[in-house]
C-alpha cells in the first residue's frame, strides 16, 4: 500500500515534470514514473496510462483527420490530455470541461494540467458555450474518457456542431461499465460512423467516430 506521503511526493514530481518549458521533453519521464507506481496509486492519479507508441498513433490520427482542438468532457485533472498534447508536440490543443467548480478549485483537489472550463448547469450547454471552452475556436472533437452518464453524453452531442467524438473505455468483457461504451456507444440515429479503433495498453479501447450528417 502507498502511504499518504508517497502520494504527495509523487504529485510533487508530476508537477515538476509538467511545469514550464521542460514539460515538452519530460512526458516520457512521466510515463516511466507511471510504470513505477503501485497499481492503486497509479489508477488514482490517472485511470488510463498509455504507452509512447499509443500516444504517437493517437496523435497521428488527430493530424490525419485535421483535429486541432479537443474538448475533453469530465477530464478530471487533465493529465491524460496533457500527455497527449506533449507527446504530439502541441500540434493539437486540449481543453477540459468539468461540472463541480467548487471541488476543482478547492485546496483538496489536484490541480488541472490543461485549461479547465466549468458548466454550472445543463441550461448553459449550447454551441456558443462549447466554442468558448476552446478559447473561442470551435472544438473539432469531443473526448469522453471512461465517461458514465448517458443523459449528459446525449446532451453534449445535441449541442456539438463538430464532426468527431473520441471515446476511451474498457475492452469488452472486462466487467467495467461505461456509458457510452467505445465499442458499442449506441449513438443516436445513423449520423455517426466508426473511423478508427485503437487498442491501448491495459486493455483500453480508443474509438474515433465521425459525424457523416451535419443536419
Amino acid at each position: 500500500m502507498c502511504d499518504e506521503r508517497s502520494e504527495v511526493e509523487t504529485l510533487r514530481e508530476i508537477y515538476y515534470l509538467t511545469h514550464g518549458a521542460m514539460a515538452d521533453t519530460s512526458w516520457r519521464k512521466l510515463l516511466a514514473l507511471g510504470d513505477s507506481l503501485e497499481q492503486q496509486l497509479k489508477r488514482k492519479l490517472l485511470w488510463v496510462w498509455p504507452t509512447a507508441p499509443d500516444l504517437d498513433y493517437f496523435n497521428q490520427l488527430l493530424s490525419m483527420h485535421g483535429i486541432r482542438n479537443v474538448l475533453s468532457v469530465g477530464c478530471g485533472t487533465g493529465l491524460l490530455e496533457w500527455l497527449i498534447t506533449a507527446a504530439g508536440g502541441k500540434k493539437a490543443s486540449m481543453f477540459g470541461l468539468e461540472v463541480d467548480r467548487n471541488w476543482w478549485q478547492s485546496k483538496y483537489s489536484v490541480r488541472s494540467f490543461i485549461p479547465l472550463n466549468y458548466a454550472e448547469n445543463s441550461t448553459q450547454l449550447d454551441a456558443d458555450f462549447l466554442n468558448s471552452c476552446c478559447e473561442n475556436a470551435p472544438p473539432c472533437a469531443l473526448l469522453f474518457c471512461y465517461f458514465n452518464n448517458r443523459r449528459a453524453f446525449l446532451d453534449y452531442l445535441d449541442v456539438f456542431g463538430g464532426r468527431w467524438i473520441i471515446l476511451i473505455g474498457p475492452q469488452p468483457a472486462l466487467g467495467i461499465h461505461t456509458d457510452p461504451n467505445p465499442v458499442q456507444p449506441q449513438l443516436p440515429g445513423n449520423q455517426w460512423t466508426l473511423r478508427e479503433r485503437l487498442n491501448w495498453t491495459d486493455r483500453n479501447v480508443v474509438a474515433f467516430y465521425e459525424k457523416i450528417s451535419l443536419d
